[in-house]
């Protein structure tokens, strides 16, 4: 009996082990079966996430692109009714007095027939400039990376007024240099253009004669502020605030014979990491404006 008992709790002990290794190996099994799905649920998040957020990038780079479309679509806007604007009165004139000249040669004394040339050839130049910024605002949106250099100031500055030689003439007018220029860095093309604008503004708004004094300064951010003082009678804050006008707004704000090139000025100074603006008076004196842009100063080190 006693034998039977023992074999018994043997065989008790042997089913419990039977069913502890049994359970061991159910929840052993169990625990990879969840660490595996953990697994493929970690994965498929990390999927979902992934999915979600290049979807999230996907339609923030559409919204980007439609914004700048849309501004583009804008600008285009702006450029044809500015330059039909622009292009009208200098074209019409070039137009009318070559008509005349034509017609009417036999008519005019040597002296009427000079006039009518000058004026002709003086609307021709308009409609140049007026091409030659729309190929520079080209240049201008087109180019992505600008390499900036020391820049030969003196030598920039000898050709815009080389350029504006006519309108000094006409004009009698006088240009005032400094001694010397601050060293900036910059890209000479779109530097020279800035100068024409400005220049050419100051002698054709100035006083008579127009007396156009340039100068820079250095100042405490590492910018140079370069600038453009006319002797005219100056601009109303109304009228300051019309002057660098955004692409997108430019035919709906005018502002007499600046608009285009100034907006044109206000992207270049953008572009060379520099900024635009107008003083009228200028700080120190009674009348007159002072166009400045900067630049950043050229380091050596």
């Amino acid at each position: 009996g006693e034998i039977l008992l023992l074999e018994g709790v043997i065989e008790d002990i042997t089913t419990r082990r039977e069913a502890e290794d049994a359970l061991r190996r159910g929840r052993d099994e169990l625990e990879i079966r969840v660490a595996e799905r953990t697994q493929e649920l970690v994965s498929t998040n990390l999927l979902l996430t992934q999915e979600i957020t290049e979807r999230k990038q996907a339609e923030e780079a559409l919204q980007s692109y439609t914004e700048r479309l849309e501004i583009q679509n804008a600008e285009l806007d702006a450029f044809a009714h500015t330059v039909a604007h622009d292009l009208k009165q200098p074209v019409g004139s070039l137009v009318g007095y070559a008509e005349a000249l034509e017609q009417e040669a036999h008519l005019l004394t040597e002296e009427g027939r000079n006039r009518f040339l000058r004026i002709i050839a003086a609307n021709g130049r308009k409609v140049t400039t007026i091409v030659d910024e729309l190929l520079l605002l080209a240049s201008v949106r087109e180019t992505e990376e600008i390499e900036t250099y020391p820049l030969d100031m003196e030598r920039i500055v000898a050709e815009a007024r080389g350029r504006l030689l006519y309108l000094v003439e006409e004009l009698e007018g006088e240009i005032v240099l400094p001694d010397g220029w601050p060293l900036a860095a910059g890209h000479a093309p779109w530097v020279e253009e800035v100068w024409v604008n400005y220049i050419s503004n100051a002698l054709s708004y100035g006083g008579r004669p127009p007396r156009v004094e340039l100068d820079a300064t250095t100042m405490e951010n590492d910018q140079i502020r370069f600038w453009v003082r006319d002797n005219g009678q100056g601009l109303s804050p109304e009228e300051q605030a019309r002057l660098f006008t955004p692409f997108e707004r430019l035919h709906r704000v005018r502002a007499k014979g600046h608009g285009l090139g100034l907006s044109i000025v206000q992207r270049i100074a953008y572009r060379l990491s520099g900024q635009v603006g107008v003083e009228s008076p200028p700080s120190g004196f009674d009348s007159g404006c002072l166009f400045y842009f900067t630049l950043p100063a050229f380091r050596l080190d």
